[in-house]
């Protein structure tokens, strides 16, 4: 999901130790972790490695060190805050997750560091547990909220990435990538009139960014509001011509009566783009639109020798063929 840079965030600091005096009496041990945290701060890996590995020798190791172990091995490897699955998970971050995660009763910097390492494995489920975690223990940590929220977004739940970005834009209300974000996930839920005054403020902070116009004129032809959305729709396409979004203006302007616009524009979309379903389909509904139904069929049969499960194309040439004269017996 392409977003614009959520640059507004103040990021809550995984890399001290919170609440070290109270897990750590000994204060020559507390010294030495100290050191350890900055020496991974500084990049020296290999020191911190060295006293990281004194302070894990005994029978009994600190929370602290632990998910410090945790953040070095995954800071050695690149997945610190990581974003996606990595291709392979080095044997030493796993070891030093499970380490920490069995240590029990884990604390903010653990369940965000426990988030990392969960993510670089391609388990979205724990990843989103542990950022949950995160933001009760801290709950002004709106870094791990919206790390939380795109997490859910990718797990097919907008309605809590929607929860989520709507509570960050208490805090921020002009962070464009948090509009963003409220805006798509409201759509996706199902929710386009709570999305219009979100993704019009975006449009107001970020007028020549595509995507915001894009989604801006999503809503408002859902909304069934069409010269707005043409009006976006036609910006979007005029910042950045995606397929889709030409796809997109050319069904507003079938549903604004302007049928005549609409069959020029996605025609010349299914020469351009032949292998774009949604073109098809659009192209399809100005076509019947327009009365020429024989042609509408034949354009809804080429999405579907593109993709013969498009939904949308089955539901539309099944309506078309309802209209459509019968052959004589």
């Amino acid at each position: 999901m392409k977003l614009l840079p959520a640059v507004c965030l103040v990021v809550v600091a995984a890399s001290l130790p919170a609440g070290a005096a109270a897990t750590q009496p000994d204060p020559g041990r507390a010294a030495r972790l100290a050191e350890a945290e900055r020496a991974i701060v500084d990049e020296r890996y290999d020191d911190a490695q060295e006293i990281l590995d004194e302070l894990a020798a005994g029978l009994e190791v600190e929370e602290p060190v632990l998910a410090a172990r945790l953040e070095l091995a995954l800071r050695r490897a690149g997945l610190r805050e990581a974003s996606e699955p990595a291709a392979a998970v080095p044997p030493d971050v796993t070891a030093a997750a499970t380490a920490l995660e069995r240590r029990g009763d884990p604390g903010h910097r653990s369940c965000v560091l426990l988030a990392d390492e969960a993510i670089a494995a391609g388990n979205k489920d724990a990843a989103a547990a542990w950022l949950e975690r995160a933001v009760v223990l801290v709950p002004e940590d709106d870094a791990s909220r919206l790390r939380l929220a795109l997490l859910q977004m990718e797990r097919g739940r907008p309605d809590e990435t929607a929860t989520l970005a709507l509570d960050l834009l208490h805090r921020r209300p002009r962070c464009p990538g948090i509009l963003q974000l409220a805006g798509q996930a409201l759509l996706a839920a199902g929710r386009p009139s709570d999305s219009v005054p979100v993704l019009e403020r975006l449009v107001e902070l970020a007028p020549d960014h595509a995507e915001a116009r894009s989604l801006y004129g999503t809503a408002l032809l859902v909304e069934r509001r069409m010269g707005e959305a043409v009006e976006q729709l036609e910006r979007a396409v005029e910042l950045e011509p995606t397929p889709e979004r030409r796809a997109n203006l050319g069904l507003a302007l079938v549903y604004a009566d302007r049928t005549a616009e609409a069959l020029a524009l996605l025609e010349q979309l299914t020469r351009d783009e032949p292998e774009h379903g949604g073109g098809w389909i659009n192209y399809a509904l100005a076509l019947a639109a327009s009365g020429h139904l024989p042609e509408a069929r034949s354009a809804l049969l080429r999405a579907l020798e593109l993709d013969p499960d498009d939904e949308r194309a089955l539901v539309n040439l099944r309506d078309l063929d309802a209209l459509m004269p019968k052959p004589e017996e």
